[in-house]
């Protein structure tokens, strides 16, 4: 547990620095969920991280992000490193959507980052994934910025969810802001 929480409190050294945030998802898309690893239809929590200098997650169900013991937190907690490239319902978005936001995230990826690192909370700690929709396979989450209503001149980081055979999915929510903190039991060890 020890290498997770020094990890996460790397992302938090690092999180309102835009030049180093730039340089870590410099080249990166995103990174692979094995949602075979998960309780099926449980969220996951993806609490960003930097792990040996590079850009990861790491990943838990939400129903094991709870007070235990660090044994069972890290046996949970799964390791997702950002990747350059990938292998081979109600949460699908149109295909057209997706590439917006892909391609809005690659084209202006650095720039958001030295606006959003100026916001109240800044860039994200985590990201909360619904699962509901997803079977327990490989998925890649890639980066993405889509529209924000309270903030229209400043895009909301995403992640957008595939099977690369042409199915998209999103409801995930970046975080801070937490609609409920104990729900994160990770972030108190930080």
């Amino acid at each position: 547990m020890e290498e997770i929480i020094t990890s996460l409190k790397h992302w938090e050294a690092v999180r309102n620095n835009p030049d180093v945030l730039t340089e870590l998802f410099m080249s990166n898309l995103g990174f692979e969920l094995d949602m075979s690893l998960f309780p099926e239809k449980k969220p996951l929590h993806a609490y960003a991280a930097v792990k040996d200098g590079e850009l990861g997650f790491y990943v838990i169900s939400e129903v094991n992000d709870v007070d235990s013991s660090p044994e069972d937190l890290s046996a949970n907690c799964y390791w997702c490193p950002a990747l350059m490239a990938f292998e081979g319902g109600g949460q699908e978005i149109p295909e057209a959507e997706a590439n917006l936001r892909l391609g809005t995230w690659k084209e202006t990826f650095p720039i958001w980052i030295q606006q959003i690192v100026k916001m109240p909370f800044g860039i994200y700690q985590t990201f909360h994934i619904p699962t509901t929709d997803l079977k327990p396979q490989k998925y890649a989450a890639l980066f993405a910025l889509k529209d924000n209503i309270i903030t229209p001149d400043i895009k909301e980081a995403d992640l957008v969810l595939t099977n690369n055979a042409g199915i998209f999915y999103d409801t995930i929510r970046s975080q801070p802001p937490y609609s409920y903190t104990s729900q994160y039991y990770i972030l108190s060890l930080i």
